[in-house]
């Protein structure tokens, strides 16, 4: 009768493992609220009003959120100058200190992509390191 007693805990544990793993292993705490998602929309979504560039909006990822930008054509220099050119135009700048503060916990990343969401050119948005 031991012999089944320990079968059964065996059972449960494999079972409640296969459970966790299936629910996401725990990490949905990690990944950025819907809330804060809509406040970066909020911010970063008036500068594409004007032009060809559209804002298609942000996401949670596991590196922190991502905000896609739809381009109508691909730019005509190196992938490693789209990033740079990224950085210094479309990241928020180091002044926006309430947008950063938001943030915080999470890294900020752009990703542009012609027709396609996932061909897309991510660049990592640098945090401003008096936060």
């Amino acid at each position: 009768m031991l012999w089944w007693r320990k079968t059964q805990i065996r059972f449960v544990v494999i079972l409640s493992s296969f459970v966790w793993l299936l629910s996401g292993c725990g990490e949905r705490e990690h990944y950025a609220p819907v809330d804060l998602l809509k406040e970066v929309d909020r911010y970063m979504a008036p500068e594409f009003v004007k032009g060809v560039w559209r804002y298609r909006g942000a996401r949670a990822i596991d590196e922190g959120i991502a905000v896609y930008i739809q381009i109508p054509d691909r730019l005509d220099i190196s992938e490693a100058q789209h990033k740079i050119y990224l950085i210094e135009t479309i990241c928020p700048k180091a002044e926006a200190i309430n947008f950063w503060r938001k943030l915080i916990r999470y890294d900020f990343y752009l990703r542009t992509y012609n027709y396609v969401e996932r061909n897309y050119i991510e660049a990592k948005c640098p945090k401003p390191f008096n936060l």
